[in-house]
């Protein structure tokens, strides 16, 4: 399992990355609140496909709700940390 720490300012296109480098086995993303990853449901989307055309489990982890909804609006597993 890999888990994946974003900061603030990453982009879509190194989470997309990070996906691809990532190997076999589940792949867990950690948003902080305000993630420019997290501000659009396309990214979602966008991540969704890439960890589907690589059979890779994407979970999302983040203390933020709306990154929460929007993932799982793409259909990505979504959860808070310990303080949410």
């Amino acid at each position: 399992m890999g888990v994946w720490y974003l900061e603030l300012d990453d982009e879509i296109t190194d989470a997309v990355a990070r996906l691809r480098a990532a190997g076999e086995g589940p792949v867990i993303l950690v948003l902080p609140a305000g993630s420019r990853v997290g501000t659009g449901r396309i990214n979602f989307r966008l991540l969704a496909r890439e960890a589907g055309a690589r059979s890779i489990e994407l979970a999302i982890v983040s203390a933020d709700p709306q990154i929460r909804a929007l993932a799982a609006t793409a259909g990505i597993a979504a959860h808070g940390d310990r303080k949410s």
